[in-house]
Order: structure tokens, then sequence, then C-alpha cells
């Protein structure tokens, strides 16, 4: 049996409706209800459907996004704040907050780390690996027009974040691993090689290889920070290393039988001025004392001669006083310094008797006689 309506059939007996397609899609307000449904109520917006919630997300969103713009500042740290793009300020160590992205950005960055740049070779990165020579960095010519192959260390360190950051558009080196951007890449090394080139250009190669190796380096050292202030980098050299300094290899070997030769007589000339130093004392302390000693002997013989003078000038006013007393004094002063040498003997009638000194002694002389007899 089938009725009238084309959208229903009888089979067997039984009413049969063709299936229905099941409805999958929401409208937007049914969504917001689901929404407000199974969240809590919260005071003051209950009412306000749809608006109510999207203000509430908001709200939220705008304190996450606000969260986001609280950073920290380590002790040896600095960081530079940008409001769309623009400089405004430096902040130091500490919490701080400033405008999220896309408003605001910051870049913090460690400036009291000491940082080292290599000229002329690059070390291994684990330590152990044998540094690499550079050549197009490290060889140069000296003053007097010889080659010489220069490696050097440079010690540096962020001074004005500001300038590090905005005023120099560095590429980078990629060699040095240094991205494009900052001051500290292809910039410093220009500097540096600059500065070195200029200072080994002024200076004999005997200079640089030998006794002059600290004034070359302090020379490098200002003329580095001297360019460094002119291009606004930002950065601060602190020292400046030299590492290996050596005449190419071709000649090497005679450099250092040179360098050798060098050597050997600067150690004989400091041996010569220790003797020097040593023997001079003695010589001038031995010249002192002759010196004092013939002076002594001078004033001693000028005395002598003196208190002889005196003497004599004496017993010739006595002996012109009383001539014959005179006479008999210097008589008797002579047998007195002349009998006591000499072997005595008396004369008599009967014979020659010896003379016994009294004092003991034996004289060494003797008299003659009467007759010619001893």
């Amino acid at each position: 049996m089938a009725a009238s309506n084309e959208d229903t059939q009888v089979v067997d007996n039984k009413m049969y409706r063709p299936p229905q397609e099941e409805r999958t899609e929401m409208t937007l307000d049914e969504v917001i209800e689901r929404l407000r449904a199974s969240m809590p109520k919260i005071p003051g917006i209950g009412g306000a459907g749809s608006a109510g919630l999207i203000f509430a997300a908001l709200i939220v969103i705008g304190i996450i996004w606000a969260g986001t713009g609280f950073y920290t500042v380590g002790p040896d740290q600095e960081a530079v704040l940008r409001t769309f793009g623009k400089f405004t300020a430096t902040t130091s160590g500490g919490l701080h907050w400033h405008y999220p992205g896309p408003i605001g950005k910051r870049d913090v960055v460690a400036v009291t780390t000491t940082r080292r740049m290599e000229l002329g070779f690059r070390s291994g990165s684990d330590g152990f690996t044998v540094a690499q020579s550079v050549t197009n960095e490290s060889l140069m010519i000296t003053g007097d027009e010889n080659i010489v192959d220069v490696q050097a260390v440079v010690q540096y360190r962020i001074a004005d974040l500001q300038s590090f950051l905005f005023e120099v558009d560095d590429p980078g080196d990629a060699d040095r691993g240094v991205a494009a951007g900052n001051p500290e890449g292809r910039t410093l090394r220009d500097i540096a090689e600059t500065a070195l080139r200029q200072v080994v250009g002024s200076r004999n190669i005997d200079d640089v290889l030998t006794t002059e190796k600290e004034q070359v380096q302090t020379e490098v050292l200002l003329k580095m920070r001297e360019l460094s202030t002119d291009y606004k980098t930002g950065i601060d050299v602190l020292q400046v290393l030299l590492q290996n300094v050596n005449p190419p290899l071709e000649v090497q070997s005679a450099f250092e039988d040179v360098v050798r030769a060098r050597e050997d007589r600067e150690r004989l000339i400091n041996l010569a001025q220790a003797y020097e130093a040593s023997e001079i004392p003695k010589a001038t302390g031995e010249a002192a004392k002759i010196t004092e000693a013939a002076e002594g002997f001078k004033q001693g013989r000028i005395a002598r001669a003196q208190g002889e003078a005196d003497g004599f000038e004496a017993i010739l006013e006595g002996y012109l006083q009383s001539p014959d007393i005179t006479r008999q004094r210097l008589y008797l002063e002579a047998m007195e310094e002349i009998l006591p040498g000499v072997t005595k003997f008396i004369l008599s009638d009967s014979g020659v008797l010896p003379f016994l000194p009294l004092d003991g002694s034996n004289g060494s002389g003797t008299i003659t006689g009467v007759g010619g007899q001893q």
C-alpha cells in the first residue's frame, strides 16, 4: 500500500522515512553559549553575552602579553631597550620591565667579560688542536724592507653597549665565527691588522724580533684604541700580546743564528759590566789606601825635616853663644852614638886590657892601640 506523499513509503506494512543528514556545523552564538556554560561566572560580565566573553579574553591576553615584558639582567650584563625600533635606554643588573614585542625589544649582552681575538693564527676550539697560521694576516713588511711573520692576541671588552649595537654595521667574520652586525667581526680585525702593520712597518726587523717587543705591543694598543674611538665601535681594547714573531721560514735558521749571536753578545756585555762593577770599588779602595799612606809618609817626612831643621837652628844658636861648650857637647853625643857599637880596649903601661861592657853586650868592632896593635 502506497501513500500519496512521495517522501514516505510503506514496505511490509511498515512506514519508512529516508535518512536525514546530521548537522555538524554550529553557529557562533551556539559556540559562545557553550563556552559561557563551561566557564565560571565572572562578576559584572554575566549579562553581556558574547561581548563580555571577548572582553574577558582580551584582558587575559593583555595580562599574558604584559607579563612577557619582564626580563632579568645579570651582574655582568647590560640591556639596551628599543621602542618601535628606536633606542630608549640602557639598564643594568636586576629585574626590569619593558614593552614586549612587537612594540618594544631588548638586547641583553655581557659587557664585563674579557673577549679574545686571534690575529695571524687560529687555535683549536678544544684547546688541543695545533694552531693554524693565517699568513694573509700575519705576514707584513718591516721598516728595513724585511718580511716578518707576526701573530698576536687582542683582549677587549664592551665599553659602550649602545655604540657596540647601533653605530657600526659589520659584515661579520665567518672564519672566527662572528655573526654580522657587531663591530667585533671584520671591523675589529681590520683595526688590529692596520695598527700592527703600521707599527711594525716603522721599525727594523731586529727591534720586532728581539729587543723592543714590549714597545711594539704598547704602540699597537694605543693605535687600536684610537681607531676604535674614531669608528665608535664601543669596544675597549685591554691588551695586545705578541705571540710568535718569526722571520719567513726560508730564512728562519739564519735569523735564529743572528739572534743567538746577539744574545751571546748581551750575555758577555752583562758579564763584563758585572766584573767592572765588582772591580772598580776594589781599585778605588786600593787607590785611596795608597793615597792615604803616601800622604801620611809625606806628612811624616815633612815633620821630620822640620824637626831636624829646628834642631839644627837650636844647635847653631847655642854654638854662636858658646862655641867651645857646644863643640864639646856635640863630640860627646857623637861618641855616645858610636862607641856602643864597637869593641873597646883600655891601654895602660902594663899592656892592653879589654873593656867589658856593663850591659853584657859584645862589641863588633875594634880600636887601634899604640904602635898599631889591636
